[in-house]
Formats: structure tokens, sequence, C-alpha cells
């Protein structure tokens, strides 16, 4: 970890603020390329070690692993380890014999005591006869089982009888391991460091190929689910039944045989009554109960009684969800629907909003908010759990809100239903390479995600206060728009006003969950008692997050919107490899991007270091400034590009863009449709081959944000005509008692 000592004072800011990092077991850290182990964290520090040498271990104090993190070029990022529930078994992962249950605690223990005898047995071989007889060969370990087996035996007996018991009652020992068994088991012991949990069968049998056929399984399982009925058959007539299916089956299988001349059809077997009835045994008493008295008794003898989700710390459990609302119905409520002309409300009636909404359940603090005008899918859920782990500041200061937000973070867990977009490979990929657990109660069962749901319930009440009384849309910003690019000034208004209500009202509102504490004072309040996991790597967050777009590598490397990437393993690949790689891009940061590579994903860094942290939405920006649209190959000056830098960070209209509030989400599409308006490659020279006077004083970044929505607001077409509604203009206390404007699912 030396590459940490050399570098880690070199881009600290100058107001340092020393924070303290929760790590967990298996989590690590990268800095300068290299990848690190966290071993323990103590009264004043960390304990680290470097993944690709066997150093000892290095200690570094809090406030040099947080000036790391903190860095604004190259930070220290943190790998998570995924985490593991508390009920899960031993195949899963526990270290605790007290974890198992207790056969499986008698089955362990018995491995490891044959263990123990053996390796003590071979340990005290001493002369060369003695170590021939304890070899771990087929025929020594043979002869070493039943040997150990008849001494056992005999110490039990003479024990029993010395107790004053009568030989018929002598207990029976269990039988010895074969000769294989007990050298797999050693083997294993050995491999694990002697931690006996290793012995654990690892739901072996589970995966063991089953004595019946698939033929005979048809049946056998058809009567064993037959005893879940309302006919309450007894397992005896169900064996019965059984049998005389079988033997029916088995009757036209030697007919066939007959006909055919051959033993081609197997004759099927029938189980016997025991094997039967250890099947029946094994269906969940609730599935039976259900099958056998109905849908009422088994839902009050099962139903769980809780008095909500335990949890304590920040973002130890998210919840996930989404929800919509008509636009026509927030203009009502703002008494704006008659400012609109006939086309307008035409248009307007018929287009949705739809909120895809993360919420920490301990602080009830929403730490993730996408507002869209597209039906909800795999990208709205993912880019979701994205915003859930960056710091959204900046986002609130662009949209005027006066509280921070900076609720963010690693989660734990995430609850969300069972949408066909919320179960996607995406969404699992996401959550378990974040570390975190998937939970997704059964459809409709809306309790189980009771926190989001009632938040859903609060907007749907206050939300439409703070919309009241706001003007939307003033001449000056409609210009010579027509109604579809109305309807879209509205709706990011619209997007913008339930933003500053989630950030500004919500999160400073007394919540009755919290016992009168507002989200925000629970939020800042837990984080004292519980420290927060470290920010996540870019490079991690790239590989999960990033845009998945397709290029084939050139002896230059790999071009994405103008922007070269190249590094030395990349060149590498395209000597061994000249066709198509996957590319992922960080939308926020085009300073690098990941390559799919036969070991993993590879980072190729920009050609030019002025890329590092500019976001796709500056990056077109740049282009319009300095008019490189459509062009082949640019050449700008050093100079050029660092006023050009300044320029864009004072633009207000581009913390707006980076908000995306109610755009719809990037994919590849729109990545190829950016190609086509910028240039083809841009190079970053000296000051003297560069032309400044081709370079314009201004742009106009609005018009030029509103053109990279391609999907723009459209109606959506599930939503049927509305009636246009009465031009009556009634109290606000009136408004909100007679309409109703319902969150739909």
């Amino acid at each position: 970890m030396n590459m940490m000592l050399r570098h880690r004072h070199l881009h600290a800011p100058d107001a340092h603020e020393t924070k303290l990092y929760d790590f967990h077991r298996g989590d690590r850290v990268e800095y300068k390329h290299a990848v690190y182990n966290w071993l323990s964290t103590t009264n004043s520090g960390y304990w680290f070690q470097r993944t690709d040498d066997n150093l000892p271990p290095e200690f570094y104090t809090f406030e040099e692993v947080s000036r790391a993190f903190q860095q604004k070029r190259d930070p220290m990022g943190y790998l998570p380890h995924r985490r593991r529930p508390e009920n899960e078994t031993v195949s899963g992962g526990t270290e605790l014999l007290s974890n198992l249950l207790p056969d499986e605690q008698q089955d362990v223990l018995f491995k490891h005591a044959w263990c123990l005898r053996f390796l003590k047995t071979e340990d005290d071989t001493k002369d060369l006869e003695m170590a021939l007889r304890v070899t771990r060969s087929e025929a020594k370990l043979t002869k070493y089982l039943n040997d150990t087996q008849e001494a056992l035996q005999k110490a039990s007996d003479e024990a029993h009888k010395a107790a004053g018991r009568t030989h018929r009652t002598a207990p029976k020992l269990h039988a010895p391991p074969a000769p294989r068994t007990l050298r797999r088991w050693v083997e294993t012991l050995e491999k694990s460091n002697f931690d006996p949990v290793a012995l654990c069968n690892d739901n072996s049998a589970r995966r063991r190929r089953d004595h019946f056929t698939p033929e005979e399984l048809k049946y056998i399982n058809e009567y064993v689910w037959m005893y879940a009925s309302p006919d309450r058959l007894p397992i005896k007539e169900l064996h019965r039944l059984l049998s005389r299916a079988i033997e029916a089956d088995n009757a036209k299988r030697e007919q066939k045989n007959a006909e055919m001349g051959a033993q081609v059809l197997a004759k099927l077997r029938v189980p016997d009554i025991d094997t039967f009835s250890a099947r029946i045994r094994k269906l969940p008493s609730s599935h039976v109960d259900l099958g056998q008295h109905g849908a009422d008794y088994a839902t009050a003898k099962y139903r769980s009684i809780m008095s909500g989700i335990d949890v304590l710390r920040p973002l130890e459990q998210i919840q996930l969800d989404e929800c919509w609302i008509d636009l026509q119905t927030l203009l009502i409520q703002a008494e704006e629907w008659e400012n609109l002309s006939p086309k307008e409300r035409k248009l307007v009636a018929r287009v949705r909003l739809y909120v895809t909404a993360a919420k920490d359940v301990a602080t009830k603090s929403i730490v993730g908010m996408r507002i869209h005008h597209t039906s909800p899918n795999t990208a709205s859920a993912v880019s979701t759990l994205e915003m859930v782990t960056r710091d959204k500041t900046e986002l609130a200061k662009s949209i005027g809100c006066e509280t921070p937000w900076d609720q963010h973070g690693v989660f734990g867990e995430v609850s969300l239903d069972s949408a066909s977009w919320n179960a996607s490979n995406e969404v699992r990929i996401a959550v378990n390479d974040l570390g975190g657990i998937l939970f997704q109660p059964k459809s409709g069962d809306a309790a189980a995600r009771g926190t989001l749901e009632r938040f859903f319930r609060t907007m749907n009440r206050q939300a439409l206060l703070f919309f009241t009384g706001r003007t939307w849309g003033s001449p000056a910003e409609k210009g010579d728009y027509d109604a579809e690019g109305e309807a879209s000034v509205v709706f990011h208004q619209a997007a913008e006003l339930l933003m500053r209500f989630v950030v500004d009202v919500f999160h400073n509102t007394p919540h009755a969950g919290l016992n009168g504490e507002t989200p925000r004072q629970a939020w800042e309040r837990l984080n004292k008692f519980y420290k927060p996991a470290p920010p996540l790597s870019s490079r991690l967050r790239r590989n999960i997050f990033g845009i998945t777009i397709r290029r084939k590598i050139s002896r230059s490397g790999i071009r994405v919107l103008g922007i070269q990437y190249s590094s030395s393993k990349l060149q590498k690949l395209f000597r061994e490899d000249d066709l198509e790689v996957e590319v992922r891009i960080d939308r926020f940061d085009l300073g690098a991007i990941s390559v799919r590579h036969p070991e993993g994903w590879l980072t190729v860094p920009a050609v030019h270091d002025d890329l590092i942290g500019m976001s796709i939405w500056k990056w077109l920006a740049f282009n319009d400034r300095l008019r490189l649209t459509n062009r082949k190959n640019v050449e700008v000056s050093q100079a050029i590009v660092n006023r050009t830098k300044e320029w864009l960070r004072d633009q207000a209209q581009m913390a707006r863009a980076e908000a995306e509030l109610g755009s719809a989400i990037l994919t590849e599409r729109d990545i190829m449709r950016f190609e086509k308006k910028v240039a083809y490659s841009i190079d970053i020279v000296e000051e003297t081959r560069a032309n400044e006077n081709a370079i314009p004083e201004e742009v106009d970044v609005a018009t030029t944000i509103r053109n990279w929505d391609m999907y723009g607001i459209r109606q959506d077409p599930k939503v049927e005509q509305a009636p246009e509604p009465a031009p009556l203009r009634p109290s606000t206390s009136s408004r909100l008692n007679t309409l109703n404007p319902d969150f739909n699912r």
C-alpha cells in the first residue's frame, strides 16, 4: 500500500472534514489502480492489505483515508462485499455452529469427530510400520475404519454395562463413513483451517438426483398434492389410488412392448407406503391447510402480526416503487388550466407524470426519485437505484431548494414489488454488485411496502397544496412553442416542483412514524450513531450503471462521442482480437470508459485529462459552444478548452440538465443520436495550432438542452381522453375535498 502513501496528500481539499466509514467483512477499496482488502477497524484508523502482493498489512488513520475518499481527482473508491441476511443458512456463508439446525449440528459434529480421530492416529505414527497402517489409501482406510468402529462399539458396550444396564438396551453406534468419504472430509477440514462448519452438507441432498424417473414422479407428485385438497383423503387411500394408476400405465406399456416385440418402455415402480408418506410430510403445513380448509382459514392462521419493519441504521433497507399522476389534475389544482388554449388542454389531458421513488425505511427520507414521462421500466428502476448512491445536493440547488439533499450511500437491502422490470436481471445484478440483498414481496401485497405506499398517499394529499398558486409557463418562457412544446415546459415545471416538495417540505415536516421528528433530523441523528459506508468506486459505478454500447477497437483505441480512449491493455486486446467489444460509459463522467475483457471490466481512460469529471450534457454543450457539430476532425487549443469549461461551470441550465428532471433515461440509442451532433474526433492541442477566431462568444444553452430529449412529451395512448372540465374555480379547501387525484398503480 506504499502507492497510497505517495499519493494520499496530492489532491486533498483545503477544507477537509474527517469522516468515519463503516466496513464489513470482505469489503475492499481501490486507489491509484490498486485494490486493498479491509482487515479491521481500530479506535484510530483502519488496517488494509494490498490484494496483489503478500506484504504485511499497513495501518492508516481516519483522516488519511477520509482525505483519499474526498479527493476531486482519482479518489479512493469503495468495493462493497455482498451482505448476507441474518437467517441465511450455512450454505450461504454462516460461520457459527450455533446458527445451524440441531440435525445439521449433529451431522457436523459426527464428521468432525471421525476427522479428529484419523488425524490424531495419523500424527501418532512414529515408526514406519505404524505409518503404513494408517495411510489414506483405500485399503488402509477400510481397515482403519473397521478397527476403529469395533473399538468404539466395545467401549460403548463396556460403559453401558458399567452403568448397571443390560445388553438389551445397549445403543447401536452409527455406521462409519466410507473410505473415500472420510478422505474427502479430512481434506475439506484441512483446507478450511480446521473450521468444522466447512463439513456441513451445503444442501447436497437438494442437488442429489431423484430416485424415481420423471414418468414415475408425474404420478407420485399428483397424488402427493392431492393430500392438500378439500376431500382430505387418508394417506393409505391415496397410496392405493397411486398404485392403481401406475398399474394401469404399466399394463399399457406391456401391451406396447408386445406390439413392438422389444422391451422399449420400462415398467414404472410404485413407492412403498413409507416413502409416499415421507413425501407428503414434506408438504408445507400452510399449503395443506390452504387446500383442506380454504384461504380464509389459512390466512387467519399464518398471517404475520407485525408492528413494522425493525430497522435502525440509515440505508439498512430502502423501498423502491412507482406511481403516476395526471398532469391535467396538477394544472387544475394550480388554477392554471383555464390559461391553456383548447389545443394545449387536449394534449396535456393525456400526459402522465410517472414517479419512481426510493425511500429509506429507518429515517423515512426519500433517497432517490426519478420523474419521467415514459412508463416505468428496467432503466427507470436502475436509474433510481443509482440516484440512491449519489449526493443530490447540487441537483437540489439547481432547482432552487433551500435544503441540501445529501441523503445517499450504499444500501443493505432493497424491497420492491414483483413487476417485470423490477424482477429483471439488470435490477438483480445492480443490487447484488452493490452488496445489497433483494427482497420482493408477493404481487399485490402493498402492506409489505407500507413505508413507500404511505409516502405516495402523503404526496397525494400535501403536494397539491404546494402546487396551488404557481405560475406555469409565462409568455416569455413559452416563446414560439407549439402546443407540444408548451406541454414539455409545463411537464418539466411539474417535475421540478414535485422534487422541491420532497426536499424542502417533506424532509422538513414532522413525521408520525418518527415520533414527531422530521426525516432530515432522523437522518442527521442516526448518521451520528452509525457510520456510513464509504463512497462507491467510480469504476464500480460505471460498470453497474453505465450506458452499454458496442465499439470496435482500432489502432488508436476506442472512440465515443468524438472522445478517444486508449490504454496499453486495450491495445493488447486489439492485437489479440479484432472484434467488437461491449463498452460502458458513465453519463456523469466521461473521463474513462469500461471495456468488457475476458477477465472482467477493463478501465480505459480518455486520452486527454481535461475530460475527467465532465458529464455528457456538458460535453454536448461544449461541442455546441465551439460549433463542432458535424465536423470530421477538430483541433481545439488548451486555452480555449479551459475557458469553455469555466463558462460551463457558470451555466445554471447545465446543473438543471444534469438533474435529469422529467427527461427520459439515456440509452445506447441516445448515444448514437448524440454522435451525429458532435465532431468525429476532437483533439486538444497547443495554442499555436488552433484557430481561436472560429470560436463564438455566446450560445443558447436553454435551446440546446431542450433539443437533447428526443422523446419529448407525448400523449400516453393508454390514457383515455378525459372530458374537458368546466371552467370553475372553487376555493382551495373545496378543491382538495372534491378532487382526489390518486397516484394510481
